[in-house]
């Protein structure tokens, strides 16, 4: 999960553009041209709400324009200039799920049920696979207004908010983990825990986290770079090397939720692990 600054896009031109473009005959001329103060509406009412679901209300357009407007996102035409800019513009980390190398994008209204805003840029960000994962969910329980959480407008996705809880079994032989939240009394508590339950597990971190276990059990510095390959290392080494790897990877994702490190953290956080780590890194060295 990310913050993410959206791409500069001017969203009326190009419907003006479209509008005005009567080789479109087949998708959204004249329809959109004669329904054209509806979207432009749909696109501010979206962006007054923060793209809020409990708040807006998609508007009333007729089943050709709403059609002609998805075919334009599948099939774009040539005005239409911006979509691989939205994919590109957080290469590192996802910022739905906190995963690795978004290389498509998901609409945070899902296009089958919100056709107005299937070119909406601000509709639009770049993700991984976890937009196939994610399927429809959107709102969870309407008492808390629990929902999807939206890169370009919850600032609160600059804090850290996952962390994740490592218990060891049978003398570190296995462990037992899962994900928790750094503030569970957080204002958007809800929302944090339907997007995380909807999207980031779904998205596989919880296999990732227990497979970079595994090989932390066969050679910590494979895991942890920041650890010295050849050098024996104490308890306050390995914290400063995972502290060290926590940084690097904040400012390589622009994210302090980006898988690598939840893992980090919760290393530092999870009881025995430290001493675990010492341990396993120096009967490495020979």
């Amino acid at each position: 999960m990310k913050k993410l600054t959206p791409v500069r896009v001017r969203d009326l031109s190009h419907l003006d553009k479209l509008a005005e473009n009567d080789k479109l005959h087949l998708t959204s001329y004249p329809e959109l041209s004669r329904q054209k103060e509806l979207v432009v509406q749909a696109y501010k009412d979206y962006d007054n709400n923060c793209g809020n679901p409990w708040l807006i209300t998609s508007p009333i357009i007729c089943e050709k324009l709403k059609a002609g407007l998805l075919s334009h996102y599948s099939y774009p035409p040539g005005s239409i200039d911006y979509f691989e800019k939205i994919t590109n513009s957080s290469p590192d980390v996802c910022p739905m799920c906190g995963g690795f190398k978004p290389f498509t994008r998901d609409h945070l209204l899902p296009k089958a049920d919100y056709q107005a805003w299937s070119i909406f840029s601000k509709n639009l960000v770049p993700a991984c696979d976890c937009n196939l994962k994610r399927g429809s969910a959107l709102k969870g329980d309407e008492a808390t207004q629990a929902r999807v959480l939206h890169p370009y407008y919850d600032q609160f996705l600059s804090d850290r908010l996952l962390s994740c809880k490592i218990t060891p079994r049978n003398n570190f032989k296995f462990f037992d983990l899962k994900l928790i939240f750094i503030s569970p009394e957080h204002p958007e508590i809800a929302s944090i825990k339907f997007h995380t339950h909807n999207i980031v597990i779904k998205s596989g971190i919880e296999k990732w986290l227990k497979g970079q276990l595994v090989k932390l059990k066969i050679k910590p510095s494979n895991v942890i770079q920041t650890l010295p390959k050849r050098k024996q290392v104490t308890k306050v080494d390995v914290i400063e090397a995972l502290e060290d790897c926590l940084e690097r990877y904040d400012e390589q994702t622009g994210t302090c939720n980006n898988w690598n490190s939840i893992l980090c953290h919760g290393l530092l956080n999870s009881e025995g692990m430290l001493s675990w780590l010492v341990e396993k890194h120096n009967n490495n060295i020979v």
